[in-house]
């Protein structure tokens, strides 16, 4: 570029590429590479693809694991990796980064990021502490977050946390807006001794770093199944289970907005009847839900899409393991693109790890 223009406006140019040829600008100079390496302009670089419909689906069958591309047609093209994903169990996505866990909870467990336009993956063992002060002060809350500029693993205070009467369903998650959103639940005393559960949403500030409890309006409350399951439309939340009548089921589908910390609106999207169970996966470019069902030969799970134009499903013909499927929106970023792949994210020895890949990667000290 010309020493005419000002470096601010060339990294500003420079975030516009495609992410190979970001990369390709790290080489540069020394100077580019500092400026592109900065958490400020990761932040601002996230890059959607031409084809923004793209999707990238994860699921197991049997002993092999597979990760493939999905496209509008749901023909499948296979990503790249090199590492097994057999062995992994998504968690979640967020800025075209996927994140996986892997092992027991007890003591290998760890979490796994992978950032697949830029085939770079990187992990840390999750710490798990066994604090008995915090158990007999009647303290059993204890979340410890974990970032890439620390590379630590670090408590938050007390305040940041909800209630320790509140459980959430860990079972599914999403992100929108900065936050992380649960489905969660007290369990109360009627004044008979009887035992009910209360739920709500439980949200997480990616920013402030608090939790916060969301009340769910009474008008939605009598109408969602619970507990329910937690995903999302782009900026909307989305909930989902099913209805068991006394013949059939009913999908639900709802579509939720916060702002504020507060439930805004609302909108039933689907109520499917169905004669075995469904669970949300995810949706393809028409807002059509993707949606995994069971054979009734066994365990072995089908994806469908079902058409909300015609009320129809079409068969994708992908099957695998029940519970194994996940999908995320395809989005390219060059986020992880400072850490060598596979790279070392905690300092301290590391357990054996037979069955993943060779990752050069240590234990958090739990002491």
């Amino acid at each position: 570029m010309s020493d005419n223009i000002p470096v601010e406006v060339q990294i500003d140019i420079v975030r516009r590429l495609p992410v190979k040829r970001i990369l390709q600008c790290r080489s540069v100079s020394k100077s580019w590479k500092a400026r592109i390496d900065t958490l400020h302009f990761t932040a601002r670089c996230v890059v959607s693809p031409a084809n923004s419909s793209t999707l990238v689906l994860c699921y197991r069958q049997g002993f092999k694991g597979y990760i493939s591309f999905l496209h509008d047609d749901f023909s499948r093209t296979e990503v790249p990796t090199n590492f097994s994903y057999s062995d992994l169990k998504p968690i979640g996505y967020s800025h075209g980064v996927l994140g996986f866990s892997y092992g027991p909870i007890v003591p290998d467990y760890m979490g796994f990021f992978w950032n697949p336009p830029i085939r770079r993956s990187c992990g840390t063992f999750v710490a798990y502490l066994h604090n008995m002060k915090n158990m007999k002060s009647g303290c059993w809350h204890l979340v410890l977050l974990f970032t890439f500029s620390s590379r630590e693993w670090n408590p938050l205070q007390t305040e940041f946390l909800p209630r320790q009467s509140i459980r959430l369903k860990k079972a599914s998650q999403c992100v929108v807006g900065g936050h992380i959103f649960w489905c969660g639940y007290e369990r109360l005393y009627g004044d008979d001794g009887s035992t009910f559960k209360s739920y709500m949403m439980v949200s997480f500030s990616l920013v402030t770093y608090h939790f916060q409890e969301l009340e769910i309006p009474a008008e939605l409350l009598v109408n969602l199944p619970l507990p329910f399951q937690v995903s999302n439309l782009r900026d909307n939340i989305v909930v989902s289970r099913n209805i068991n009548r006394d013949d059939h089921f009913v999908f639900c589908i709802w579509l939720l907005t916060v702002v504020g910390g507060t439930i805004a609106s609302f909108q039933c999207m689907l109520n499917i009847p169905t004669p075995c169970q469904l669970k949300l996966i995810g949706f393809d470019g028409n807002n059509d839900p993707i949606l995994e069902f069971q054979n009734p030969e066994g365990w072995v799970t089908t994806l469908g899409v079902y058409k909300i134009a015609s009320g129809t499903f079409h068969n994708l013909g992908i099957e695998g393991d029940a519970g194994s499927f996940f999908i995320s929106p395809y989005c390219e970023s060059i986020i992880l693109q400072t850490h060598v792949d596979r790279s070392r994210l905690s300092k301290v020895s590391r357990p054996s790890f037979s069955n993943l890949v060779e990752l050069e990667l240590t234990v958090i000290d739990s002491t």
